[in-house]
């Protein structure tokens, strides 16, 4: 049983509908680790949805958080770019200005670049148009719209009726605890703006008395203005602390399962702690955790603070969507690396899915129901490795579609899906130009240089290519052709290693490149045989 069918198996024995929460924080650019409890829970819900259970699936963005850090990076999320300097948006500040708003809930943050209203709109818009081409759609909301329709009343009352229970809670889990006349309540500062630096002092029913003062965060000094005032809760004048507001989420959405990563079900986690509040102040069975190992991109930990993220539109751009959601339903609680630079060995993976699926290869039935529940739409057969397209694309230039099916033929691949075939080889493309090796980036040299290159080989490394040009007449697989490649390396006492050197010598002006008979094949015949010639 997968974890997704386990998962929904456990969720029909608690009775009534099924509502799965996912949340992201827009304090800085939503990466893909972001969106692996979104995309994780989509699973879950389809494998509710085959049992037909009714079921809710929900997203919230935590976009009333303090901003705390200023991000390492600032993604465009423009589709074009001439539209930041066209937009309509005055006072806009540079990213490096970014550090005069710590403290700020994000909501009010502008967004640097200009091209949306706000840091917050930046984010969120392409987050969940993104996601939708990855079929995931969940109901949206904002943290921020809750608080102001004074969504969470009812919850926040019982709260704050039971303060002391939440504190002793709270204490449980805190080397230096809490004191016993604890306010629940972070305000926005009526006269600054400023959400970190507020320090309640009184509760008056659903009023709490503040006054704004100096604070640190991330080890940087943020200033308080000083102000005394009272902030009203049922005008979302503020935000409850994380791990409350967590429960009341819960509580007020009727949440039966949340995605979470591990390290908020680590020891003294938010999740440990909300699932008390959860059951004990607010008589809500807690949601059942679907706990993930987070991702490492080449190596290092996903962190907007110092800019080491990929986005879903950054990988919408060099590989496929349902390659991703394949390699999140792999494996549930393994840490894995996405090494841009190999990103191949992924779609590889998935490939052989693939082929599992439609019988092609035989297999655990594991992979099978994986590469279903990673698909979109109406599977659709390809089996055109990911590293053939890379060099494909490069070759074609324009991707037109009746000349590069006939190229893949020509190497020896058929039945395959056209659409997804162009798809491929247009985002193979865009890998290949910006993360894949040197090896498989390349520009044919010019008539006048490859004369030059030829210059420099033997007579016999002469004759090698120009017995290769002949083998083409016969319009050989790619198979055929590397063996013969071999052949004619040892008839003529050449090591193979020195005529492939040699090919991409004439050809790209490189001592090394894409594999040579796929390469060969995917050029022009008659360029070949000219230039070998």
């Amino acid at each position: 049983m997968q974890w997704f069918n386990a998962v929904a198996e456990k969720l029909l024995e608690r009775v009534g509908a099924q509502v799965i929460e996912t949340g992201t924080s827009i304090s800085g650019v939503p990466h893909i680790g972001n969106a692996s409890d979104v995309i994780r829970g989509d699973a879950i819900r389809k494998a509710l949805d085959e049992e037909n259970a009714e079921v809710d699936f929900i997203w919230i963005a935590d976009d009333s958080d303090p901003f705390r850090r200023v991000p390492g990076k600032i993604h465009s999320t423009t589709k074009y770019l001439d539209e930041v300097s066209q937009n309509p948006f005055r006072n806009t500040p540079d990213v490096n200005d970014l550090g005069d708003y710590l403290g700020y809930p994000v909501k009010d943050i502008p967004d640097p670049l200009g091209c949306h209203q706000g840091f917050v709109q930046h984010y969120v818009e392409p987050f969940l148009s993104n996601l939708d081409e990855f079929g995931v759609r969940p109901k949206a909301y904002s943290a921020t719209e809750l608080y102001k329709k004074n969504a969470f009343e009812k919850e926040i009352k019982e709260v704050f009726n039971k303060s002391d229970e939440v504190t002793r809670i709270l204490n449980r889990f805190r080397k230096k605890p809490l004191p016993e006349d604890s306010i629940y309540w972070s305000p926005i500062c009526e006269s600054c703006g400023k959400i970190a630096t507020t320090r309640p002092t009184e509760l008056n029913g659903l009023r709490v008395s503040y006054v704004c003062e100096d604070t640190t965060l991330s080890g940087r000094k943020v200033k308080g203005c000083g102000f005394e005032g009272e902030s009203d809760i049922r005008k979302g004048e503020g935000k409850l602390p994380w791990r409350i507001e967590w429960a009341v989420r819960w509580k007020h959405f009727k949440v039966t399962c949340e995605p979470l990563g591990k390290e908020h079900a680590s020891a003294g986690g938010s999740y440990w702690t909300s699932k008390i509040i959860s059951a004990e102040i607010l008589g809500w069975e807690p949601p059942l955790p679907v706990i993930y190992e987070f991702f490492t991109l080449n190596g290092e930990k996903i962190s907007s603070s110092k800019g080491n993220v990929i986005t879903l539109r950054d990988w919408l751009r060099i590989c496929e969507p349902e390659v991703l959601k394949y390699f999140m339903y792999k494996r549930l609680k393994k840490q894995r690396d996405i090494k841009l630079s190999s990103l191949p060995n992924l779609v590889d993976e998935y490939d052989k899915a693939e082929r599992i699926f439609f019988g092609l290869e035989e297999g655990a039935e594991k992979e099978k129901q994986l590469y279903a529940m990673s698909q979109i739409k109406k599977p659709r057969l390809l089996q055109v490795p990911f590293t053939l397209c890379a060099v494909l694309s490069q070759v074609l230039g324009e991707l037109d579609s009746d000349e590069a099916v006939n190229r893949i033929k020509r190497a020896g691949y058929s039945g395959f899906d056209v659409k997804r075939l162009m798809r491929r080889l247009h985002v193979a493309g865009e890998w290949a130009e910006s993360c894949g090796p040197d090896n498989l980036r390349f520009n044919l040299v010019g008539d006048e240089q490859a004369e030059k290159n030829k210059k420099k080989l033997s007579p016999d490394e002469r004759k090698v290519l120009l017995e290769i040009a002949h083998e083409l007449d016969d319009n050989p697989s790619a198979e055929t052709l590397h063996k013969r490649i071999y052949e004619i390396s040892r008839e003529h006492q050449i090591k193979p290693s020195e005529v492939f050197r040699d090919i991409y010598q004439v050809l790209i002006g490189k001592n090394r490149g894409p594999k040579a008979a796929f390469f060969l094949l995917s050029l022009d015949v008659d360029f070949v045989k000219k230039r070998f010639r």
